[in-house]
């Protein structure tokens, strides 16, 4: 009963946020200037193929918005696909000749094909004689877009409760996204680390590797494709999941996934969210479900994003249930039953090359019958983008 009170409460802060935001779906309708600047910031925090779905429907429903056009066109050549790009600008100044933007990004979106090609043809003559890549770098001759559009990442994290013995997990973390022509492509690893007191007390650690796929499919969905693998019996040995965004217009982003993890058992978790947009704040509500041998039990999480200007943002989250709101990390997950969970995350530039992003969190949960503990954890994440943002 309690759990769906909680649930309940949830849904009224949600609806009541977005009826007292002043930017309201009615007024993005009548203002598509104001979803542009949703979009934008989507694009400048790096999130290419949802920004480049959500523009595309923005210029269906709004074919004669100019600035659309030129948005979508820019997000197509930051994914290197510059040809399409200057077919989408050449259409629009058939239409609008007087569109300045327009004529501005044609001609930067050519300079940066043309500057592709000649790199490519120059690799290509050098090459040609005889010059491996490895000469090529030894000669200080390799071009400053040979990681062009490729990120580095390096991250920490924990997870600790001290009931009913001490606990503190730590993963460290490193790893590079790729962009591809369909979406990013990541690749890592993860270093687990984990101290307990429990019995003669254990002092661990292991690796974990992993692969994620941020697939566009078709001009209103993406999707996000995970693997890992871990011979460490604390990380789970294979987790795999799949999630489905699809774009209703106007804002309005939902989305179906499932986890499956292998520890010592199967565990299934479908998900299901709904996300809204509006100006510069971000709304999600997501459900995940556990299937169990013993029932069948959930949990609903509320998130709230405030972007302060292109690149950072502050995020709220909130939520209750029995299934985790992320994914399985270490086997000890499996003992929890309930919680009640609290975080809060921030997402900085720090100059053109590096952006942070961290964050806390707390929870109250039931581990075993009705006793309860409490659990702290935090995350940092550094990024480097070498061409800068």
């Amino acid at each position: 009963m309690r759990y769906q009170f909680i649930h309940s409460v949830l849904l009224i802060i949600i609806f009541v946020s977005a009826v007292i935001t002043p930017v309201n779906a009615q007024t993005i309708e009548s203002k598509p200037e104001l979803l542009y600047d949703s979009i934008r910031v989507i694009a400048l925090d790096g999130r290419l193929t949802e920004a480049e779905v959500m523009a595309r429907d923005l210029v269906e429903n709004h074919s004669g918005y100019g600035d659309a056009v030129v948005l979508l066109a820019r997000i197509i050549a930051w994914q290197e696909r510059y040809p399409e790009a200057v077919e989408i600008l050449d259409s629009l100044i058939i239409l609008q000749p007087e569109h300045a933007d327009a004529r501005d990004a044609r001609e930067t979106i050519r300079e940066w094909m043309d500057s592709a090609a000649g790199i490519q043809e120059y690799n290509t003559v050098l090459t040609g004689e005889g010059m491996e890549k490895s000469d090529i770098e030894a000669a200080g001759m390799e071009s400053d877009t040979a990681f062009r559009g490729v990120d580095l990442y390096t991250g920490y994290s924990f997870d600790a409760f001290d009931k009913p013995y001490q606990r503190f997990w730590q993963i460290f973390s490193m790893g590079a996204i790729y962009p591809t022509a369909k979406g990013p492509l990541l690749g890592g690893v993860n270093f687990g680390n984990l101290r307990s007191d429990q019995l003669s007390g254990v002092s661990e650690t292991g690796i974990q590797l992993q692969v994620e796929y941020w697939p566009k499919t078709g001009e209103k969905g993406y999707m996000w494709i995970a693997w890992a693998y871990s011979p460490f019996r604390y990380f789970p040995q294979h987790r795999i999941s799949a999630e489905y965004w699809r774009n209703l217009s106007k804002g309005w982003v939902v989305s179906a996934g499932a986890s499956y993890y292998y520890f010592d058992r199967n565990i299934f978790i479908p998900a299901f969210s709904v996300e809204k947009y509006l100006g510069k704040f971000w709304f999600s509500g997501k459900t995940y479900v556990h299937l169990k041998d013993a029932g069948t039990t959930a949990s609903f999480f509320l998130k709230a994003r405030r972007y302060l200007n292109d690149f950072d943002y502050l995020q709220l989250t909130a939520g209750a249930g029995t299934a985790p709101d992320e994914p399985f990390d270490i086997a000890t997950d499996l003992d929890r039953q309930k919680a009640i969970a609290f975080k809060a995350a921030v997402n900085k530039g720090l100059g053109r090359q590096l952006s942070v992003k961290a964050g806390v969190g707390y929870s109250r949960e039931e581990y075993t019958g009705s006793l309860k503990r409490n659990r702290f954890e935090g995350f940092v994440t550094l990024t480097y983008s070498p061409v800068g943002k």
